[in-house]
């Protein structure tokens, strides 16, 4: 056979032959391949269409789940008491079963034994009903007695005193000390000081306590207190060599004090 007839099949052969090794140069370069460092190769695991697919369809138009909302706190109501004659702090605190304490801290109080009758108190009580006093109540337990006591005794005595005159013809430290040392308080109101020049102070619902407790009558404007009285002059009263008086409600002398 001449060279020109087995050319064709020569060229064939070669074809054939790379087609057949460059097959399996690829199949095995496709088995052992490894991914070139720095070369970022994506997980089927985090295919972004794979985890579309997966996450559950939401409703826009559904209603939001419901949520666990704490219940609110419960405020403690406060209550208001008027002051009846008789009164102690004590005894009102066992009326309603609330401490001392937590009475004259709501209402801004820092001495128990000073009561009016008529002043209102605040109770922090959660829950209010009408008080029913009972024929002899006694202290709830974990609270202290009362030291003076603020309601009318069965026995004792009343006795008042004008312990000084502060600070006579100086006006804004002017002042009257009127003391009980007796063991009974007594109810104020109508009670009236008087001067020689005719000044004349007259006690609104004011209970002067006994064993020692007593008040202030300043002769300057201010607000008053259960402690100090403010008679609302714009000059002072008193001087030395004065007398001061107190009567009572039905005009008789209870106490008088000579200014030094």
């Amino acid at each position: 056979m001449s060279f020109r007839r087995m050319l064709p099949f020569l060229i064939l052969n070669v074809f054939v032959s790379a087609a057949v090794v460059l097959t399996i140069l690829f199949w095995w370069n496709s088995r052992e391949i490894e991914p070139a460092a720095g070369s970022s190769l994506q997980s089927p695991l985090l295919d972004p269409t794979a985890i579309a697919q997966l996450s559950p369809t939401v409703d826009p138009n559904a209603p939001p789940p419901p949520t666990d909302t704490p219940a609110p706190t419960p405020t403690p109501e406060r209550s208001i008491y008027i002051v009846q004659p008789g009164d102690t702090m004590g005894k009102i605190s066992t009326i309603f079963g609330v401490a001392i304490d937590d009475i004259m801290r709501a209402n801004g109080l820092s001495d128990p034994n000073f009561l009016q009758v008529g002043q209102e108190l605040i109770i922090p009580v959660e829950s209010f009903a009408e008080p029913e006093p009972t024929a002899a109540p006694t202290e709830p337990s974990g609270l202290a007695p009362t030291p003076i006591p603020t309601e009318p005794l069965a026995g004792g005595t009343v006795i008042i005193e004008i312990r000084e005159v502060v600070a006579p013809g100086d006006l804004p430290n002017e002042a009257v000390s009127i003391v009980n040392t007796g063991s009974r308080p007594v109810a104020l109101q109508g009670w009236k000081l008087i001067d020689q020049q005719g000044f004349e102070y007259k006690f609104g619902q004011v209970t002067l306590f006994g064993d020692g407790a007593g008040i202030l009558v300043h002769t300057e404007v201010g607000p008053s207190t259960p402690l100090d009285l403010y008679w609302g002059l714009e000059t002072a009263v008193w001087a030395a060599g004065e007398t001061v008086r107190l009567l009572d409600a039905e005009g008789t002398e209870q106490a008088r004090y000579t200014i030094p």
